[in-house]
């Protein structure tokens, strides 16, 4: 449920910034600006809430496999985007998964698992683990 969560607000988010940046702000020319406010805002909502879930977990290993998930599935979105608005060219649709996805994914998953880091250091839990009561005797 909580990687549907992550999914459904980044993705639904980055539907509603491009619905937004084409109606309201139409342009003929290269619009660099709205792509790097986008980028920004993919490593900051990826970091602060992998922060958050690096604070609130109690081990790291499945909070990051969420965020790999979501991570893959935000950079297929892109070419996929591309692909049906643009046009559907095969040359231009592997080119976008060869080069764009990792790097989309990359900008959703680094701040993401700084965050967990950062988020379970600081959280302050302690997570020693527990002594065995039982002990064997000493031959």
């Amino acid at each position: 449920m909580k990687l549907l969560v992550r999914l459904a607000a980044i993705l639904g988010a980055s539907l509603l910034y491009s619905i937004v940046m084409t109606n309201f702000f139409p342009t003929e020319d290269a619009d660099i600006g709205a792509g790097l406010i986008y980028f920004a805002a993919l490593i900051v909502v990826s970091g602060a809430w992998g922060l958050w879930d690096g604070y609130h977990s109690t081990v790291l290993p499945p909070v990051f496999v969420r965020w790999a998930v979501v991570a893959l599935v935000v950079g297929l979105s892109g070419p996929l985007k591309i692909w049906f608005e643009e046009g559907r060219d095969a040359g231009v649709l592997l080119s976008d998964l060869r080069y764009l996805t990792p790097f989309v994914a990359g900008l959703v998953l680094a701040p993401a698992a700084v965050g967990i880091a950062l988020g379970y250091a600081l959280d302050g839990r302690d997570r020693s683990l527990p002594q065995s009561t039982s002990r064997h005797p000493s031959l």
